[in-house]
């Protein structure tokens, strides 16, 4: 008996890999010739100097947002098919708290490993030693490293903490600079603590919507509130046992982890439509009026999302909300269909279009739109963009199944964490050990060449991150 082949979403493994992508795209560019839009919007060039009463958003300022979105829209594809596998919900939570446990200890132990921390006289060591150190995590954060069975494999990776916490804690830094749990990577420390609470609420509202949203106008009074002295939402949000492993305010983050959950539970729900489907072999060809509207909307999220980030960035206030208002009515008229595709974008479009149009709203709030200090119209707005960009990868991934986007940024999506540090550990040490990075120094001069060096080190990355993928060398927390 032939078996039908199980639908997959590739879009949300392919928004996870366009946010590492850029991310690293971002940190490799050169630093300070390029325009101030390829810059985070507050930190402009050439100097980088933190300017908070720059107001606005550049491409860069969506990548961590993005990045959020998509771990949120993972969990009901994760915990949600665990749920239904059996797993209890206590066991779902402290699989939780040991994964919030384990990125901790990421965070603390790659940022003493970046070339930049250690303190050797002679530069290649310390090349040498992030390299190394780098090597370690995989019998760290591999399930079944050297292909063990289970217990074996519990025992090595319980060692391989020991050994990659002695190998930073003896390690000499900067300036003399003793070991310390402060010194800690915040992008991953954030990502813990947001993906800790975030999992637990989803895992006790999975079957309730409703109480999920209604965590959103809670922390937000929180928020709030926090920034007037002697309220108890102040006293909430300074509280932390150990700022390296826990800040309330890491929290507000979960205003983009929640929206995010939302698309996770619709994207279940059509996969299981979609496979449904194709064990009744019910799938039927679209009108041609139907497949024009659907590149079409495809065309318009992405419209949408470059609209809001120039005239943000510009503040064309007016013109952007007018454009937004045309581009998301347009929008719903395309995407209205009883096809069951179509059926799962215009839900997303639903959710989008109310988050983006309540963060315009907010947009004045607190001065203006800005990543940091994060607002609260910077948290709405990257989440709304964040469903937009969701469709326009779904239309391209998984309804017109173009490999040539797809593959390359799955690959990358499917092993964040490798992603994450292979441009610090792995591609700048070993071009500095070999001599070869002096050639992209001097790229640094000219803001194509610049461009150019940023696009070949982020290829490079990516190459090692699909190298690592296709050999199924996966890093879990």
């Amino acid at each position: 008996m032939q078996t039908m082949k199980q639908a997959r979403a590739h879009s949300l493994d392919a928004l996870r890999g366009y946010a590492i992508m850029t991310m690293i795209l971002s940190a490799t560019e050169a630093f300070s010739i390029l325009p101030r839009w390829m810059y985070h919007a507050q930190v402009p060039p050439p100097n980088h100097i933190f300017t908070p009463t720059i107001f606005g958003i550049t491409w860069v300022d969506l990548i961590f947002p993005f990045f959020l979105f998509s771990m949120g829209a993972a969990f009901p594809l994760s915990l949600g098919r665990q749920y239904a596998k059996g797993v209890s919900k206590t066991e779902l939570c402290y699989k939780s708290v040991l994964r919030w446990l384990k990125l901790c200890f990421f965070a603390i132990y790659i940022q003493h490993l970046f070339p930049f921390m250690l303190g050797y006289s002679n530069p290649k060591i310390g090349y040498i030693v992030a390299f190394c150190g780098f090597l370690l995590m995989f019998p760290m954060f591999m399930k079944s490293p050297f292909h063990v069975k289970k217990p074996w494999s519990t025992v090595i990776n319980g060692v391989c903490y020991l050994i990659g916490f002695a190998w930073i804690y003896f390690q000499p830094y900067q300036n003399g600079k003793p070991f310390s749990l402060n010194d800690t990577d915040i992008i991953i420390l954030i990502l813990a603590n947001v993906a800790v609470v975030g999992s637990i609420i989803y895992v006790y509202t999975m079957n309730n919507i409703h109480a999920r949203l209604a965590v959103l106008p809670i922390l937000l009074g929180i928020i709030l509130s926090a920034g007037t002295d002697g309220s108890w939402a102040k006293a909430v949000m300074d509280f932390t046992p150990f700022n390296w492993l826990y800040e309330f305010r890491f929290l507000e983050y979960l205003l983009i982890i929640i929206p995010g959950t939302i698309a996770g539970d619709l994207l279940s729900n059509w996969l299981n439509e979609k496979n449904a489907d194709n064990s009744d072999q019910q799938a039927t060809k679209l009108p041609q009026k139907d497949e024009q509207h659907i590149a079409i909307a495809m065309l318009l999220c992405l419209l949408l999302i470059i609209t809001n980030l120039v005239c943000l960035y510009n503040r064309f206030m007016v013109a952007n909300l007018i454009i937004s208002g045309t581009i998301l009515t347009a929008l719903h008229f395309l995407l209205k269909s009883k096809d069951s595709d179509m059926r799962f974008w215009h839900k997303l479009y639903t959710y989008g279009a109310y988050l983006l149009m309540l963060g315009l709203c907010f947009e004045a709030f607190q001065g203006g739109i800005r990543k940091d200090d994060v607002t609260i119209s910077y948290l709405l707005v990257t989440s709304g963009l964040a469903f937009f960009a969701l469709i326009f990868l779904s239309i391209v991934c998984d309804y017109y199944h173009c490999k040539l986007v797809s593959l390359p940024l799955e690959m990358i999506g499917k092993n964040p964490m490798i992603a994450y540090v292979s441009d610090s550990l792995v591609v700048i040490p070993l071009l500095m050990l070999t001599g070869v990075y002096d050639i992209f120094t001097m790229m640094d001069h000219n803001p194509w060449l610049g461009f150019l060096k940023g696009m070949i080190l982020t290829a490079i990355c990516m190459l090692v991150t699909t190298l690592c993928t296709k050999l199924k060398w996966f890093w879990k927390t």
